[in-house]
């Protein structure tokens, strides 16, 4: 009955802890909050705090704080845009702790091979209750009152596992080495998108220039069109092309300045900086083209074989997976190691019921051992076996990440040299039209004003004029993003500042 008695109270129970109310209450509309959720961005997120601190990033000395050039009066350049790039986006923050995060695992594998020391005390109160004869005790048991402490100091000492933890340790140490390299290539791509952004928004910035010059084309060919429509030498056709014209360059004006906006937008956000930054951006220096590299294509792919940070952490994790299966080999060994403990006994003990009061018995004696542990794992249902399974796989895996990767960047590579080789040719391309698009504006402008021409060619020649322009910048822009491509795909991106003493191993 009393069991049954305690089943409405275990099933409230059981229902105030129904936690199901705190998901979304369907699932055909979103979730809302009834309450504040108390979330909300910290401070120094919200509003980022400007920092004075110079240096470069390199792992283990990286800077906290964001470089906000709100007073600054100069023109930013590439390089002050890199910079800003390095110590405010997010990426390389992450990049940087996943590194110290596994240089931290070496702390944590080597920490085996030193004496671990325990302290621990336990103390207490305890009443207990013997049944006694009636011939010792009229009441017919004994009790006891008793209070005791119990410190206790245990070491542990690995003393041979048949390079179990040297394994660990080994395993540990490529997987350091595998995040320092995954830093580096974070900041070789971000230095890559800088680059990009950079390049684009000065492209942006010239395509806007040229429609703002063919808004001005375009209304110096109304006005003469009106002019001559006035002395009767043109048609209200004439005049009515020409309006369409020049509200046709205002819209791409109005377009052209909006992906201006949006490019400068895409800088200040891959910089770090906020997309409402007052800042100051100095234009390109388009008078020297990047070249070509006379190296033939097996050269640069040696190169970036040998200096692509992606591979050597590729490299790096292989080395960790062979060491992890090591490790799990050794584990089917024994382990010996040194145990010694040195504990206490600390308390009194008081009885009552036999008849006659004794004083309360107190003890406080040391104790101690000292051992030399053996311990096989003989059978553990396949446990060991499979662990050994798991990690042959993991370094098979790992190996085929290689060899994909490796296929990947003679791809990248090769696709970065052509399209280097056409983004240069067009230039040479675009200039041509360019210059002839200048030509071909200006006679056939100048031939309707004096009414030897027609407003259809003058229109046509303007609009292509735009457009040649655009292009011209286009390709320009095009040009020194594909050649940091190519800087890229071999690991030359800025190759002073991101070597690495533990680099050049050779490609298995």
């Amino acid at each position: 009955m009393r069991r049954i008695a305690l089943l409405p109270v275990a099933g409230l129970m059981a229902g105030c802890n129904d936690t199901r109310d705190l998901a979304p209450g369907s699932s055909d509309h979103a979730w809302r909050p009834v309450n504040r959720a108390g979330l909300s961005l910290p401070p120094d997120i919200r509003n980022p705090a400007r920092s004075d601190i110079a240096g470069p990033i390199v792992p283990g000395s990286i800077r906290e704080g964001k470089i906000l050039p709100e007073e600054t009066r100069q023109p930013v350049g590439l390089a002050e845009l890199i910079d800003f790039a390095q110590r405010n986006n997010p990426e390389t923050r992450i990049a940087w702790q996943r590194a110290r995060q596994a240089a931290i695992g070496v702390g944590i594998a080597r920490a085996a091979l030193l004496p671990q020391l325990t302290l621990s005390v336990m103390g207490g109160f305890q009443r207990m209750a013997l049944p006694l004869p009636n011939y010792l005790s009229s009441r017919g048991y004994l009790t006891s009152n008793g209070a005791a402490v119990f410190p206790k100091l245990e070491l542990e000492y690995l003393l041979f596992d048949f390079g179990r933890t040297k394994a660990h340790i080994d395993e540990a140490q490529f997987q350091t080495l595998a995040a320092n390299f995954g830093f580096t290539a974070v900041h070789q791509q971000l230095i890559l998108d800088v680059i990009s952004a950079y390049r684009a928004y000065q492209a942006a910035q010239a395509i806007a220039s040229a429609a703002q010059k063919a808004v001005e084309n375009m209304a110096l060919l109304l006005r003469a069109a009106e002019a001559r429509r006035a002395h009767g030498e043109a048609t209200v056709t004439d005049v009515a092309t020409a309006q369409r014209n020049l509200a046709q360059a205002r819209f791409d004006l109005d377009k052209a300045k909006d992906g201006e906006h949006a490019a400068r937008h895409a800088l200040l956000e891959v910089a770090g900086l906020p997309a409402t930054l007052s800042l100051r951006i100095a234009p390109m220096n388009a008078a020297r083209l990047p070249r070509a590299g006379k190296d033939e294509i097996r050269q640069l792919v040696d190169r970036a074989l040998a200096s692509r940070p992606d591979l050597m952490a590729d490299i790096a994790r292989l080395r960790a997976q062979d060491a992890a299966v090591a490790g799990s080999r050794a584990a089917l060994r024994p382990k010996i190691s040194f145990a010694g403990t040195a504990q206490g006994y600390l308390g009194a003990l008081k009885s009552y019921g036999t008849g006659r009061s004794a004083p309360a018995s107190a003890i406080a004696q040391p104790e101690a051992g000292v051992f030399m542990q053996m311990s096989w794992p003989i059978y553990q249902g396949g446990l060991r076996s499979n662990a050994i399974h798991m990690a042959e796989s993991r370094r098979d895996a790992a190996r085929a990440t290689l060899l994909k990767d490796r296929l990947q960047v003679e791809r990248q590579v090769a696709d970065s040299q052509d399209a280097l080789e056409t983004a240069l040719v067009q230039v040479k391309s675009a200039r041509v039209l360019n210059e002839a698009a200048i030509i071909a504006n200006e006679g056939a402008a100048q031939a309707y004003r004096h009414g030897v021409g027609t407003i259809t060619d003058a229109s046509s020649a303007a609009a292509a004029l735009f457009e040649a322009q655009a292009s011209l910048a286009v390709s320009i822009s095009q040009a020194f993003t594909r050649a940091a491509s190519l800087a890229h795909a071999t690991g030359q991106l800025d190759l002073g500042a991101n070597t690495t003493q533990e680099g050049g191993e050779n490609l298995p």
